[in-house]
């Protein structure tokens, strides 16, 4: 026999969702910052050690990220 579990109206999870999506904004703030500093590296004639592709695909990943950032941050104010 299977227990009945009781369901209520609210989400659970907005709060846990809501701290997700800082963490997720923060981590991808250093990781901008980090990308940022490889392409200035590359810009400067050096190539990063972690570099795994070339200047425009560095750029793509970082414009990428700058978009899903922006898009983190305005569905957070907008909540």
């Amino acid at each position: 026999m299977t227990e009945r579990i009781e369901q209520f109206p609210e989400d659970d999870w907005v709060d846990q969702d809501l701290l997700t999506k800082d963490l997720a904004g923060s981590l991808l703030d250093d990781e901008i910052a980090s990308e940022r500093a490889r392409i200035a590296m590359y810009d400067r004639g050096e190539v990063p050690a972690d570099a795994i592709s070339g200047r425009s695909e560095m750029q793509r990943r970082l414009d990428v990220m700058l978009t899903v950032r922006d898009g983190l941050r305005a569905r957070r104010s907008s909540s």
